[in-house]
């Protein structure tokens, strides 16, 4: 698996409107075990679907 939500406490404030985890108000980050560095997740750059699609032609 190359990604999971793991230990995940949190309240009501790092909701949506809709009720899912948003990624901005949780103040996430991962690991990066190449570099063995820790980076913050926030701003979305793209769609996993469609970010490759102009490459796949």
């Amino acid at each position: 698996m190359l990604g999971e939500i793991v230990n995940v406490l949190a309240d009501e404030a790092v909701l949506d409107e809709k009720g899912n985890v948003d990624p901005v108000k949780l103040n996430a980050f991962v690991f990066d075990q190449f570099q063995s560095g820790y980076y913050a997740i926030g701003d979305k750059v793209g769609q996993a679907r469609n970010s490759g699609a102009g490459l796949m032609k």
